[in-house]
């Protein structure tokens, strides 16, 4: 079976527009990652900074859960954007498996070293649904969720992205431009209106809105949806929308305004899930006709390259940091602090991006085994 079907009633884009490097994405990633470890290092350090300036950096960085969705349409849309026609199930699921797990691999086991260095207990239970990556399809359950290497609860969901991937392209690229016009429209009022609903589905099923909205698999798959659809409608030069510094604004205003006075559960994902669409792209865009971007020189681009790899490490290195300046009983400046914190972080995930995740994907994608065919 082939990944995109053969019998779809027109061709995944314009060739030359698919052959485009989508460089800004790539430089964009930084920055949502960094947004989500200035997050994490305000709501879960506790060593250093006044109570003052851990208020005012918690204000800030408020926003920084709803970065998740941003991967989640990114994730969407740069699959549908590098999909091959002839490809398999099976060698699309290979490359995603390679793509994410040995790093995933890598930080699970760098998380139990860490935890037990705490005193922490370690559950076999929730380690076996953390490396089977299903912990975010267990509801109410922090501990789960959270357990070990707390962020990969979004490779659960990514997992189930890839799973759907093949079957959902395949739908979408039957559409006309005007049906993936509804589809996106459709997707993107049901993640603004999800919150709305919770009051009625958790007394019934007995979930909470965090797991239901945020952790729960199936509901971020409207966002993964969205990006596919976006996708294609940027491949068919059907795209209308604004510029990337319109977009962008846009999406700096509400992660740094409205969100902040709108109910809690709206920030994960149903206030941002709009200007991130237009921002994502507006940004394909402008790599596809050439114009200016801030994203795309050299050291966003490799910023964002190790972002995924950053992502995984960088609460680690926050609790890490934490619990030894308290067992010292020493605290540093905030600012100091953080910096430290997001250094450490991009050299461990400098690290692990070289020697771990690009090995992993050369060695379980078969371009090992391509190497050396060809050496023979």
């Amino acid at each position: 079976m082939s990944l995109i079907s053969p019998i779809a009633t027109k061709p995944p884009g314009n060739p030359d527009t698919v052959k485009v490097r989508l460089d800004s994405l790539t430089g964009l990633r930084w920055y949502a990652a960094l947004f989500v470890a200035c997050f994490h290092f305000a709501y879960e350090q506790s060593s250093s900074g006044t109570s003052l300036y851990n208020s005012r950096l918690k204000e800030v960085v408020y926003a920084g859960p709803s970065a998740v969705s941003f991967f989640f349409i990114l994730s969407g849309f740069v699959l549908a954007w590098s999909a091959r026609p002839h490809d398999t199930l099976t060698g699309f699921w290979r490359r995603r498996f390679a793509r994410i797990y040995p790093s995933h691999l890598a930080t699970f086991c760098l998380a139990v070293v860490t935890m037990a260095w705490m005193g922490k207990t370690l559950d076999p239970a929730i380690a076996l649904g953390n490396l089977s990556l299903l912990q975010s399809w267990v509801p109410s359950r922090s501990d789960w969720w959270f357990g070990y290497n707390g962020v990969s609860w979004s490779l659960s969901c990514e997992f189930l992205f890839y799973l759907t991937f093949p079957f959902a392209v395949r739908l979408l690229l039957r559409l006309s431009t005007r049906g993936l016009w509804t589809v996106l429209a459709l997707a993107n009022l049901c993640v603004g209106l999800a919150p709305l609903c919770t009051r009625y589905i958790g007394p019934v099923t007995g979930w909470d809105s965090r797991f239901m909205l945020y952790i729960f698999p199936p509901t971020r798959l409207l966002e993964f949806v969205i990006g596919i659809t976006v996708a294609l409608l940027v491949k068919n030069r059907a795209w209308r929308g604004p510029g990337l510094v319109a977009s962008l604004a846009l999406s700096v205003l509400v992660a740094f305004g409205p969100i902040h006075i709108m109910p809690y559960d709206f920030s994960w994902s149903a206030d941002t899930v709009i200007p991130y669409t237009l921002t994502i792209a507006a940004a394909a865009r402008a790599d596809i006709q050439g114009q200016p971007s801030p994203f795309r020189n050299r050291v966003n681009l490799y910023l964002g390259e190790v972002s995924f790899t950053f992502y995984l490490v960088h609460e680690i290195v926050i609790y890490s940091a934490d619990h030894f300046l308290r067992a010292r009983h020493l605290a540093l400046p905030l600012t100091l602090y953080l910096g430290l914190v997001i250094a450490v972080s991009l050299v461990g995930a400098v690290l692990l991006h070289e020697y771990v995740e690009k090995p992993g994907v050369r060695l379980l994608s078969g371009g090992w085994r391509k190497r050396r065919a060809g050496a023979i």
